[in-house]
């Protein structure tokens, strides 16, 4: 980068240790990779994750074999401030490998590069308050309306709840008092004709037509 303070992650593979150069290739902080029980050149693919967090202005160097999970805590904590470093230039992320007088081949199994947005409340330039109200006007109505709309359903509820109590408390106390007819069984009556005998006395008969003639 011509004209620009490179900021450089090595590692030596006689040290076994890895640093970070700013603006020179004397390291400006060594950490020795056996203290974390790992070996730059014995042979194992090593994964390392590179952190660098504006708001505590902090580079973390992490590294473990390949395949394994992210360690918790890093092997290299620098505090560096990139913002002053660079200012607003871009910058290149790249990589190189350098061996010396000796031949010794790098393999890059695979990389990946990942750049977090700024919040609007950590910028560091001044802000337009306006701006900012603007951007919260919407939210606030809709939390309004959301609040409305929590209020009403609550009172409907509320009042169906309370007329059915009402309506169960009439029926039980003043239901049972109310006049009501009740109905009488009707019986289904079996009608028979029978035959009657009648005798009639002769002498009987004689008299009751002498006595109306008299």
């Amino acid at each position: 980068m011509p004209n620009r303070k490179p900021l450089r992650l090595n590692g030596d593979l006689n040290g076994n240790h890895v640093g970070v150069d700013v603006g020179s290739f004397v390291s400006a902080e060594i950490s020795n990779v056996s203290s974390v029980g790992l070996l730059l050149n014995g042979g194992v693919s090593l994964k390392s994750w590179i952190d660098y967090e504006a708001s505590s202005k902090r580079l973390e160097i992490r590294l473990a074999e390949s395949g394994t999970d992210r360690p918790y805590n890093p092997l290299m904590s620098y505090p560096i401030d990139l913002s002053k470093m660079w200012g607003d230039n871009d910058v290149l992320v790249g990589f190189s490998s350098s061996s010396g007088n000796s031949s010794q081949i790098s393999c890059l199994s695979s990389w990946s590069f990942e750049i977090r947005t700024v919040p609007s409340s950590m910028h560091s330039e001044p802000l337009n308050p306006e701006s900012k109200l603007d951007e919260d006007r919407p939210v606030r109505r809709k939390n309004c309306f959301l609040t409305v709309l929590g209020v009403v359903i609550f009172a409907t509820g509320c009042g169906t709840l309370v007329a059915f109590v009402a309506l169960f408390v009439w029926v039980i106390f003043f239901g049972r008092h109310s006049n009501v007819v009740p109905e009488l069984p009707m019986n289904a009556v079996d009608f028979k004709y029978e035959k009657v005998n009648v005798t009639v006395d002769n002498n009987v008969a004689d008299d009751s037509m002498r006595s109306s003639t008299c």
